[in-house]
């Protein structure tokens, strides 16, 4: 994930004085949700051979463009699921969300895939253990598309929320840049020019309690996934209030975390306003304990659902969330266009899929902090 991440996000950035280190602008959310797929997309499904394209710059350049291109569809699909989850798509939209379905499971073929090195051993795991199980090859293609979806499909604005944040509330910026720093200088790096890339290791990043802290808190006010639970027998389902809900075999129940929990000001007071401490002691550990009406809450935030059916891949998009954050702050300086622009607000369309997204992107700029 550290090496696609650095091809991705340095490979056309110029160092220099404060002269050459032009300002580039884009769309933050674009700039987030772009560079976070592509690299998670490559970590888990492969890098392009150096031997067979030629040498390893061919190779690292290859990934960009075809990474690029594959966000650039990607970003068709999902502006279409919601519409496509709940069967209200129109006749052209089908019609585009089939040629999209069918591109996906060419591009991600068992075959194609099978080409390529570094292939995370998650998907290569899975690839196998349907093999094994007599899944034919066509489904195996879908699954993979599956994979893809689930794995990068709110990574990517999720680090936009923590970004935007951070810039909206420079005390939490300064916590976090702080950490991230001190981080560095207890493994010996340095960055600066000409100077080697970091090496930013799992243990690193479990020296994080600040930016964890600021993760758990960007995801509380923008993840709202609904949980759906079968209920297999009759039961009564018991409420805080008092209130008794008789359930029979055969139901569904749909929870909605996000507005139980998630921004309960009881739970959480002052719950929409970020505090990037919210989830932090008062000695900097992690903070777990969370009540209502006196009793400890279990359930405190539920960006990753719960259970037996919690999101599996949770570990792996936090470390991605985190690495890209770590970098930014690493690498560049970088600024909102205008500082005094509102927080957008957030695409309730989306409702129900996960990490939420912005009605309209946010201008900012960036360059290389050396």
């Amino acid at each position: 994930m550290m090496n696609n991440l650095q091809n991705l996000m340095l490979h056309s950035i110029k160092s220099g004085n404060d002269d050459e280190r032009l300002w580039q602008e884009d769309g933050l959310f674009a700039y987030c949700y772009n560079i976070v797929f592509r690299a998670g997309y490559l970590a888990l499904f492969g890098n392009e051979v150096a031997k067979t394209s030629g040498s390893v710059d061919k190779a690292k350049e290859l990934d960009r463009k075809v990474s690029d291109e594959l966000f650039y569809e990607f970003r068709k699909y999902d502006q279409l699921f919601p519409k496509l989850a709940y069967g209200v798509l129109g006749p052209s939209e089908k019609m585009e969300a089939e040629r999209l379905k069918r591109l996906f499971w060419n591009v991600l073929s068992v075959m194609k895939v099978n080409t390529k090195e570094n292939i995370s051993g998650w998907v290569s795991e899975s690839q196998q253990m349907r093999a094994e199980r007599g899944m034919h090859e066509s489904m195996q293609d879908r699954h993979m598309f599956l994979l893809l979806w689930a794995s990068q499909g709110n990574t990517g604005p999720a680090s936009f929320w923590l970004l935007l944040f951070l810039m909206k509330h420079p005390e939490a910026m300064k916590a976090v840049k702080s950490e991230v720093d001190e981080v560095l200088r207890e493994t010996g790096q340095e960055v600066k020019r000409g100077g080697l890339l970091i090496n930013l290791t799992r243990d690193m990043l479990l020296k994080t309690p600040v930016l964890d802290s600021a993760v758990d808190e960007s995801l509380r006010m923008t993840a709202a996934p609904v949980l759906t639970r079968a209920v297999l027998e009759d039961m009564s389902l018991k409420m805080d209030n008092g209130r008794e809900y008789k359930i029979r075999k055969g139901d569904r129940v749909a929870l909605f975390p996000y507005t139980a929990v998630q921004m309960d000001p009881e739970v959480h007071p002052d719950p929409h306003t970020f505090k990037y401490n919210r989830f932090l002691t008062p000695d900097g550990g992690k903070k777990t304990e969370f009540y209502k009406g006196g009793k400890k809450v279990k359930y405190y935030n539920m960006p990753w659902g719960a259970g037996v059916s919690m999101c599996p891949g949770r570990f792996f998009a936090v470390n991605e969330l985190k690495q890209f954050v770590f970098l930014m702050l690493t690498y560049f300086d970088f600024e909102l266009k205008n500082p005094d622009e509102e927080i957008p607000d957030i695409d309730v369309r989306r409702w129900g899929f996960g990490t939420m997204q912005p009605t309209r992107d946010i201008p900012f700029r960036y360059r290389l902090r050396f």
